[in-house]
């Protein structure tokens, strides 16, 4: 475990916000998207978050220690709905004049917002990593949070030029298929 200082406590604060608020943003732009495509593809990015806890789990423990991320993850889970970062991005939605409904190309740019600042955060935090482990574990994540920014820019590509939502993903950047 690495020296904790407070810059990476509040990562650690600010990762949580986005794990624990994610699932529930992607399900509010699902409401948000007209388009049965759109919806769908919300909903699957909010059925997929779940399972990245874990690696946030094992990534924050060993870097400030499990008791500490403990009591962080407890202390933000009472709080996760809606979390910080993601009731400031739905504000910015609404100061636009959007809150009830906004267009699908506003919801793909607030989803593309919200993979941008996790994959900044997960980069921060790296640099206060030294188990080759954990890196790796890092890596991964960051690559993951990446093939989702990228998953959801082809779909905002794909709905400025020909106006037709991706219902299924057309690719992986992993190379999986």
């Amino acid at each position: 475990m690495t020296h904790i200082d407070d810059k990476i406590i509040e990562l650690a604060r600010t990762a949580l916000s986005f794990e624990y608020g994610e699932e529930h943003f992607y399900r509010h732009a699902a409401e948000m998207t007209q388009n049965p495509g759109g919806k769908a593809m919300f909903l699957r990015l909010a059925e997929e978050e779940p399972e990245r806890m874990e690696d946030m789990h094992i990534l924050f423990s060993a870097i400030i220690g499990k008791e500490e991320w403990q009591r962080l993850a407890d202390e933000e889970a009472a709080n996760a709905h809606p979390s910080k970062v993601i009731a400031e991005m739905e504000a910015a939605v609404a100061q636009r004049g959007m809150g009830a409904v906004a267009d699908d190309t506003q919801a793909l740019r607030m989803a593309m917002e919200l993979e941008r600042r996790i994959i900044h955060l997960l980069k921060d935090m790296s640099e206060h990593i030294n188990d080759p482990a954990i890196i790796k574990l890092a890596e991964k994540m960051i690559l993951e949070e990446s093939s989702q920014y990228d998953a959801l820019q082809a779909q905002l590509d794909s709905l400025q030029n020909i106006g037709l939502w991706l219902d299924t993903p057309e690719f992986r950047m992993d190379g999986r298929f």
